[in-house]
């Protein structure tokens, strides 16, 4: 989004919280926290006077009379918002296919509709159930479909021939240029070797087991985790050897990656994770480091340049010969694909489709 800013399109970003089951004390302290930046102030920008974010007033709780008053009331106020600043038949680009996003959608017209579809949204746990015939209807009604993976891609295109595969971006600059940048004593708590996963950490994609089995096997390697914890327990990950350091600042990340040793992406292998393209395997592959995987279908491309562990036992080692065998013709290969597929060369692509319609 911030491409399309910077070539001085308005962007609107609407926040959403997805419908959770149930009001948990978590979602209750979002929604607090959501009310109180509504009330105090409705919308900010982010780093660029053309992104406007807007926090809408939707009720995040999965029931009837929730969804009645969210698309009978504050989606048309939201719908009034958006419309209140001139904008009129808009390009909306969603990832979100529920009933509620495409009420919306409907309210605001759009001259140009995109359905940006990155993971199969009918079998994930959290999905709404009426999520395969919203999806449907948007697949249908979209201008164009931007896919992540040939999985996601091939259910698609059998029912809207607008489909495209573009795959995540990198800033190559940002996490490849780090040779003379001081790592500020960052990450002075961690002895080497470094073993790093960075991402959300949710026990619904990611494999926890996997990452103790590491630790538990390994106790003189640090396994570093940078990224937010999603609605997971993480009681089985709290061994000395493994270290927390939250949410990173994107800017920085690069700074904390400088230091580690193997890049790690211990996805479980299930249905729903035949949809996962990692948006972080170009960061990756920026850093130079070395990466050890899970066999995810997509990671099949890069099998070449990547370590891909069909067992536990493999992915140990997948690491440790990391460790000990990596040389220079390897760290090459890796910076010319993250060097191909730039956020530049991406956006390139992204406005030559739209172009076209």
């Amino acid at each position: 989004m911030r491409k399309f800013a910077l070539n001085g399109n308005k962007v609107i970003y609407i926040e959403n919280i997805n419908p959770s089951i149930e009001l948990n004390l978590g979602l209750f302290l979002k929604i607090i926290k959501r009310l109180m930046r509504i009330l105090v102030k409705h919308e900010y920008t982010k780093d660029d006077p053309n992104i406007t974010i807007i926090t809408p007033l939707i009720i995040p709780v999965k029931n009837k009379l929730a969804d009645l008053i969210n698309k009978k009331i504050l989606i048309k106020l939201l719908a009034r918002n958006i419309r209140s600043r001139g904008i009129k038949n808009p390009v909306i680009w969603t990832y979100l296919a529920t009933s509620t996003a495409i009420k919306l959608i409907d309210d605001l017209k759009p001259k140009t509709l995109i359905y940006d579809c990155v993971f199969d949204a009918p079998i994930h746990p959290a999905s709404p159930k009426d999520i395969v015939e919203s999806e449907n209807k948007l697949i249908k009604s979209a201008d164009i479909v931007f896919t992540d993976n040939h999985y996601l891609y091939n259910k698609c295109i059998n029912i809207n021939p607008k489909t495209h595969i573009i795959n995540p971006g990198v800033d190559f600059n940002l996490f490849a240029l780090t040779e003379n940048i001081k790592n500020k004593e960052l990450l002075f708590d961690v002895k080497k070797p470094i073993i790093c996963f960075f991402g959300g950490i949710d026990e619904i994609r990611i494999d926890l087991g996997l990452i103790r089995y590491i630790a538990r096997n390994k106790p003189n390697w640090s396994i570093l985790l940078l990224g937010p914890v999603i609605k997971t327990n993480i009681e089985i990950l709290k061994l000395p050897n493994i270290f927390f350091k939250g949410t990173v600042k994107h800017e920085e990340l690069p700074l904390y990656l400088k230091e580690t040793d193997v890049l790690i992406l211990p996805y479980k292998i299930i249905p729903f994770s035949r949809s996962i393209f990692p948006a972080k395997i170009f960061e990756c592959f920026a850093t130079s480091k070395p990466i050890v995987a899970t066999p995810l279908e997509e990671l099949s491309l890069f099998k070449e340049i990547i370590k891909i562990a069909q067992t536990k036992e493999d992915f140990l080692k997948g690491i440790e010969d990391s460790l000990m065998l990596d040389d220079q013709k390897s760290k090459n290969a890796r910076l010319k694909i993250a060097r191909d597929n730039s956020w530049d060369t991406k956006f390139q692509e992204i406005t030559k489709i739209m172009e076209s319609i």
